[in-house]
């Protein structure tokens, strides 16, 4: 089968990592795929890619050619939103006739879409072609708006074959707004055996954020400096980038200097966490919380503020870890464990069970089902 896989660009991120996992499990599995980026330019992928995996991109911000943007391309592209009545879209036009233009090519049985707004670009460029298009978000839409783009969504999200959501909730949300949605938990991999080597008698808290304003990452700073000098052993390690990287390191300088750090973004996960004594999360929303799943992988109990549903699936409260209902109850709830070793194993020891409640396996299963529904229905 040939599947196109289309996204903005493959940098750090969750969607990122989904997107390169299927394209990896796709090719391994004997299927053609190329992976569409918008805006990847020269800039080197974030997640090694399979080598059978083809990657095109469209070159995103720049004119448009004349093979792409001219009658025969645009046409169909203003009446699919004229119909749809989404002619809010025709602002980008330009860029959905590229995307046409760099998908038509790769003659695509089926054409996998990661993220809202290329979501909606996608499924706008390939009005009238008659490939299927299955729209994948990674985010909890119950729990957050996309504003100007929200009606666009739930009328274009109605021509998707499909939209896939990690989570029941999120799914039934997208259903109950007229789109054919189901639930697949996202694909990841599980740690590779690892050496831990530890920093003398130091214990670690991690955490793997981009930083930016719904990770609340400023939250689980302060919350450190409250507790950093009843607990002089620990240190807080927050891998990851972002638009809040200054501003965070201004916060460290003032309140944990020497005790916090940021690390920068990790390629590799599995090494960051590997030694960890805790893994906390502070974002208010998770379509998923690929790196809630990655501490859990690695037998790091999590604390974790309460974050949707997706959140509560991966995080048994008092089993594998806490979930902390209020921004004032981290801090004891951080203490809790930081305090008491005994309780940490106990929950490090279960921890790892979430490689089998959302294995890889039974992901990939349903996303096999999902493209020989889709792809026979195609053909039809």
């Amino acid at each position: 089968m040939r599947i196109t896989t289309v996204i903005g660009g493959l940098s750090g991120g969750g969607a990122e990592r989904v997107c390169v996992n299927l394209a990896n499990a796709w090719a391994a599995r004997g299927h053609r795929v190329t992976i569409l980026t918008v805006a990847q330019r020269s800039a080197p992928p974030a997640y090694a890619i399979d080598p059978r995996v083809e990657r095109r991109d469209v070159g995103w911000p720049r004119s448009a050619h004349a093979d792409e943007l001219n009658i025969v391309a645009i046409a169909p592209i203003v009446r699919g939103l004229n119909r749809a009545g989404c002619t809010a879209l025709l602002e980008q036009l330009a860029l959905m006739a590229m995307l046409r233009h760099a998908i038509l090519p790769t003659d695509p049985a089926v054409v996998v879409s990661h993220l809202d707004l290329t979501n909606l670009r996608v499924l706008a460029a390939m009005q009238e072609t008659s490939v299927p298009i299955i729209a994948c978000e990674h985010t909890d839409a119950t729990r957050i708006s996309l504003g100007q783009w929200q009606s666009t969504r739930a009328a274009l999200y109605r021509h998707a074959r499909a939209v896939v959501a990690s989570h029941p909730t999120i799914a039934e949300w997208f259903a109950q707004h007229g789109a054919a949605a189901l639930a697949i938990p996202n694909p990841l991999v599980a740690p590779p055996p690892v050496r831990v080597e530890r920093n003398g008698d130091r214990q670690r808290i991690v955490a793997l954020a981009r930083l930016s304003q719904e990770k609340r990452v400023d939250l689980l700073i302060r919350a450190f400096a409250r507790l950093a000098g009843d607990f002089p052993d620990w240190d807080l390690d927050i891998y990851g980038t972002g638009p809040q990287h200054g501003h965070l390191a201004r916060l460290i300088d003032q309140l944990s200097p020497g005790r916090a750090h940021l690390r920068g973004f990790t390629t590799s996960p599995y090494m960051a966490l590997a030694g960890a004594d805790l893994f906390a999360s502070t974002s208010w929303i998770e379509g998923f919380g690929n790196a809630i799943w990655e501490a859990l992988a690695c037998g790091v109990p999590v604390v974790a503020m309460e974050g949707g549903a997706p959140v509560r699936a991966l995080v048994r409260d008092g089993v594998d870890g806490l979930i902390v209902p209020t921004d004032s109850a981290l801090v004891p709830a951080l203490a809790s464990l930081m305090g008491d070793e005994a309780a940490r194993k106990t929950m490090a020891a279960r921890a790892p069970e979430v490689l089998t409640r959302f294995s890889i396996e039974s992901s990939l299963a349903a996303w096999d089902a999902l493209l020989d529904r889709v792809a026979v229905a195609g053909r039809s």
